[in-house]
């Protein structure tokens, strides 16, 4: 009939539903004949039927339930025969007992003298490897059909570094496609590539020496691999630039002679180093990075790692021992690593794997049905479904198990579902105990409110740490007002949070507590998203000089490694560094790098949160944990717009009976009372002098300035 079509879907696991659109009124008498593989045709039964003038619908019944992996198509005469299209069976309440696969073989598993190949793949009717032995020979292979949904071959030989992809046929559909699971890609990700996986775990661990046996043991630095060591100028002499291993270069200096790359963050003493995206992103070139720079917030894949960072991006199994070798070195130097991971949405769901192979499943849709984007990047991710779950949690625990991570940072994890989290912390912790999870809390998306892995259910994930955006505008004001003034900005009215910030949000001092524990409280200025805490200065205390604007960072940094909670620093804040007031920089390369002149200019601030580092790990005071422990810990008195903190029972070993946090916002000192000798521990300009001499008796606390004094 012309200007007529049908559409048929399957409704049940014995029903069909039949869309006949015709510019015939009423077309009645349509006998249904349905076809399986190469089976005679079988008459099906009109259960019921409704519909317009121009749109009919029919509901048949199929003779035997719906056997996925098969071939139907439905005859209507008059009309072409029509596939039947089985995407809304992820939909059926039986699918999860149908198609949960909770086997560990996914991907392609490399033995030296084979490769299995497994592809969940449910609604798929046909699954062709294509495995490419050079550029001119490529083999096509028919997969097997197995339970629960995947497609297995195994292909005999030695196949490293061989390239793969997978054609997927959903509803007639042919469509190529890479391997979610896959621990390898191609260049630019244009294929799955064959990796030994075993051969890293044979690489073996190397274990760093300084324990950390709770989050608040912690100082984090944020930093990427490539904005931290490519240099247009020269300005170090790292010779990898951009690379992984370029990472780990030892004996790196800058221009001024101070210590860079590796070096540089052994100096600062941190415990961990937070690494912007690594795992497969997908707008920069792996061969020539000059083309486009980007965060890596656009993923791919959530297994094989980022080929622009490796030396040999088109050696598959390189980038894998690189960053091994990366991570051994951090260790050996004992420096922990952790990954921010973009579980929460994809960069485009229509050209993504997980569309190509199961159709609908992998994505959220909101209540009207459409395709959730709740992140502003890309798609969101369904993790409360059965098999992105397990995917999500796969991926963790190989990048632990293989790796030796030692923790992770979830991008957007208030789009992801609490059981996805807690799952993920306890199935990895059960591998290494001493991991770090945390991740931005931020509310949004379409979840449940109760089901939201966000700060507010912060209670229902005691092991899970959140940025504390309370802590961070308290300190420096409104971040998307830029002109607002927080406590450091001489604000000092913010005194009244300051109290609550600095506990960690664990207490009910003046707002109610947010966290069950200090753990959970990420505390933080500035990171790689919106304006860094230099420029928010600019705007919010327009009329002050550059020495002035740079005190007030020395301020904040010391703030933030003397409260309760976890320390978090971004790469360049200790040394004021500028993105020329942008506050969205994901792809300006100029902008995010390391600015090592800037480094050896202001090396006083490098000495300064070095300092106040080393302080928080002396071990001269123990930060606590527990709000027991907090309410114990010290007394905070406020006078003249400054803030002290009397840090109470120093352990025995303190040469000091009684240390103090001292806190001046205000551009005048703050005297001290004569009757007592406080000596300096740290200054507004690093480490006192270890011999006591009157140059370290304190008479006031200096303007603009976090110092830490002592009392014999």
């Amino acid at each position: 009939m012309k200007n007529s079509y049908v559409k048929v879907q399957l409704s049940s696991l014995k029903s069909l539903q039949v869309m006949v659109f015709s510019n015939i009124p009423r077309v009645n008498n349509l006998e249904f004949t349905l076809f399986k593989e190469r089976e005679d045709g079988k008459k099906l039964k009109i259960i019921k039927q409704s519909g317009s003038n121009l749109v009919n619908i029919f509901e048949l019944e199929l003779p035997e339930p719906y056997e996925f992996g098969k071939t139907y198509c439905l005859s209507v005469p008059s009309f072409n025969a029509q596939p039947v299209d089985v995407n809304n069976a992820i939909y059926f309440p039986e699918f999860d007992d149908l198609f949960n696969y909770n086997g560990d073989d996914l991907g392609a598993i490399y033995h030296k003298d084979r490769t299995d190949f497994a592809l969940w793949a449910p609604l798929a009717t046909k699954v062709v490897l294509k495995l490419f032995h050079n550029k001119d020979d490529v083999e096509l292979i028919v997969m097997q059909r197995t339970a629960k949904g995947v497609y297995r071959h195994t292909v005999k030989g030695d196949n490293l570094n061989l390239r793969y992809s997978y054609v997927v046929t959903n509803d007639g559909v042919e469509r190529e496609t890479t391997d979610p699971y896959g621990k390898g890609a191609s260049t630019n990700s244009n294929f799955s590539a064959i990796v030994d996986i075993e051969a890293i775990k044979k690489m073996g661990n190397i274990k760093p020496k300084n324990e950390i046996k709770n989050y608040v043991n912690s100082i984090i630095y944020e930093v990427g691999i490539r904005d931290f060591t490519e240099q247009n100028d020269n300005s170090t002499d790292i010779v990898n630039k951009g690379k992984y291993l370029g990472f780990v270069e030892e004996k790196r200096k800058t221009k001024g002679g101070h210590p860079a790359g590796l070096d540089y963050l052994k100096n600062l003493g941190i415990t961990h180093v937070q690494l912007n995206p690594i795992i497969d992103f997908g707008t920069v070139d792996d061969i020539d990075m000059d083309k486009k720079y980007n965060w890596g917030y656009d993923p791919i894949t959530m297994f094989a790692l980022e080929g622009s960072y490796s030396i040999h991006p088109e050696i598959p199994q390189e980038r894998l021992v690189e960053f091994k070798t990366m991570i051994n070195k951090l260790h050996h130097n004992n420096i922990r690593v952790i990954m921010d991971v973009v579980y929460n949405h994809t960069y485009n769901y229509l050209s993504s794997c997980y569309e190509k192979i199961v159709p609908q499943y992998y994505f959220r849709r909101t209540h009207l049905g459409h395709v959730a984007a709740s992140s502003g990047c890309g798609n969101d991710i369904a993790s409360e479904k059965f098999m992105v779950r397990k995917m999500i949690i796969d991926s963790l625990k190989y990048f632990v198990e293989y790796f030796d991570v030692d923790g992770f940072r979830f991008d957007l994890m208030g789009l992801s579902d609490i059981e996805t989290i807690n799952r993920g912390v306890k199935e990895c912790k059960e591998i290494k105990k001493d991991l770090m999870f945390y991740g931005e809390g931020w509310n949004m998306g379409d979840l449940p409110m109760d089901k939201k892995a966000c700060s507010e259910n912060a209670n229902l994930m005691p092991e899970v740490g959140f940025f504390n955006d309370s802590y961070r505008d308290i300190i420096k004001g409104a971040t998307f007002d830029r002109t607002v003034k927080g406590y450091i900005c001489g604000d000092i009215n913010y005194a009244y949070g300051m109290r609550y910030a600095i506990n960690g949000s664990v207490l009910n001092v003046n707002y109610n507590a947010r966290y069950k524990n200090a753990n959970q409280s990420i505390n933080y200025a500035e990171c790689h998203d919106n304006n860094t805490l230099y420029d928010k200065l600019t705007f919010s205390n327009p009329d002050e000089d550059e020495e002035e604007l740079l005190d007030r960072i020395k301020l904040a940094n010391g703030i933030i490694l003397s409260s309760i909670g976890v320390p978090f620093i971004h790469m360049g804040q200790e040394i004021g560094q500028s993105k020329k007031g942008l506050d969205n920089t994901y792809n300006v390369l100029d902008i995010n790098k390391m600015d090592w002149n800037l480094v050896d200019k202001r090396y006083e601030m490098v000495n300064y949160i070095k300092a106040m580092i080393s302080l928080r790990r002396s071990g001269d005071y123990e930060i606590p944990v527990t709000p027991e422990e907090i309410s114990a810990y010290s007394d905070i008195r406020e006078r003249d717009g400054g803030m002290f903190l009397f840090i109470n029972n120093p352990p025995k070993k303190n040469k000091f009976s009684t240390i103090i946090v001292a806190i001046n916002p205000t551009k005048q000192a703050i005297n001290l009372d004569p009757d007592n000798k406080y000596e300096l521990i740290v200054g507004k300009h690093g480490a006192a002098s270890k011999e006591h001499n009157n140059k370290n008796i304190m008479v006031s606390i200096p303007p603009l300035s976090t110092i830490v004094i002592g009392k014999r």
